[in-house]
């Protein structure tokens, strides 16, 4: 799988271009700030002695006992200063966590290994460890384990997508008792995600590969057969299946980052499957949060408060 470093290094670039993270450009203007209450540093794994954790934000009013992951991740790079209490309280309604703290849902943010020293398979499995033990402590935060949903933007809106599209029922034969619970989630909201890391741009079109492997190494060492495979196993839409959860995917017409194919693309495959699915464009947007996106996360409420209502 380290083959794939080339591939990857290169994507992060592409998604680093005018992004310092999602959650450092959001706008979500025309959001009430909301008070809250934070548990900060929780322990839901470890990786070469090294703490994963996440915060829980819990609305103070109109909390609504449902669950929803909130992926820290900008470039496949997670640090605790994106979603921070203080920055919050900051930024105000330029946060993005405001945006569903002001829909009354729990927020527990996971922050995972970040590349370059992690690729994208562990920060899969660092994503479903995560939903583990948010599920095993739900109940202890007001909400429902068996109705979690999960979102986040760009590079975190991939990993939302890879972990509803990876989830299992759990080990019950694990010796770790977190990895014996479901890491399935009931429900996924991904801002302008990169879904198809083959084709890039185009249906059946610009191949990344390609880019990493110009023509003249293809003549040198024959078919990319290889990398593509390896592609297809971070790529979310080569995940979905009969079983997968609810979608919501939102996503600019102007992204220059990730094209809005991307997310078309998933939209395209949920409908083969005959899965809900809905896909909001935002005319003019680009690979950030557009002004006026208080409008988009009612629709967020929406699909959480459909599908994660008892």
């Amino acid at each position: 799988m380290r083959s794939l470093r080339p591939c990857v290094l290169f994507l992060m670039a592409t998604l680093s271009v005018g992004l310092l993270s999602a959650a450092e450009k959001a706008n979500t203007s025309g959001l009430t700030f909301t008070e809250y209450d934070i548990e900060e540093d929780l322990v839901y794994g470890h990786k070469d002695g090294l703490a994963l954790t996440m915060d829980v934000l819990t609305p103070k009013q109109n909390a609504k006992e449902i669950g929803v992951i909130l992926v820290s991740s900008g470039s496949w790079k997670s640090k605790k200063s994106d979603i921070e209490a203080e920055n919050i309280r900051k930024r105000d309604e330029d946060h993005w966590a405001q945006g569903l703290l002001a829909g009354g849902y729990t927020l527990f943010v996971v922050r995972h290994g970040s590349s370059p020293r992690y690729y994208v398979p562990e920060m899969v499995e660092d994503m479903n460890r995560s939903v583990r033990y948010v599920r095993s402590i739900a109940k202890d935060h007001g909400v429902d384990p068996n109705q979690l949903g999960i979102t986040s933007g760009s590079s975190g809106g991939h990993l939302s997508l890879m972990a509803a599209m990876t989830g299992d029922d759990g080990n019950a034969d694990a010796k770790d008792p977190i990895e014996r619970v479901s890491s399935r989630v009931q429900c996924v909201v991904a801002w302008f995600p990169p879904t198809d890391m083959v084709n890039w741009g185009a249906e059946k079109g610009y191949n990344v590969i390609k880019l990493v492997r110009p023509e003249m190494f293809q003549r040198m060492f024959g078919e990319i057969t290889d990398l593509e495979k390896q592609l297809r196993e971070i790529s979310p839409i080569y995940f979905a299946t009969k079983q997968s959860p609810p979608l919501l995917l939102i996503h600019g017409d102007s992204d220059r980052t990730v094209p809005l194919q991307q997310s078309k693309v998933m939209q395209t495959k949920y409908k083969e499957l005959g899965l809900p699915v809905e896909l909001i464009v935002e005319p003019g947007g680009g690979h950030s949060y557009w002004p006026g996106i208080a409008a988009e996360y009612q629709e967020v409420w929406k699909w959480f408060d459909t599908y994660l209502k008892k």
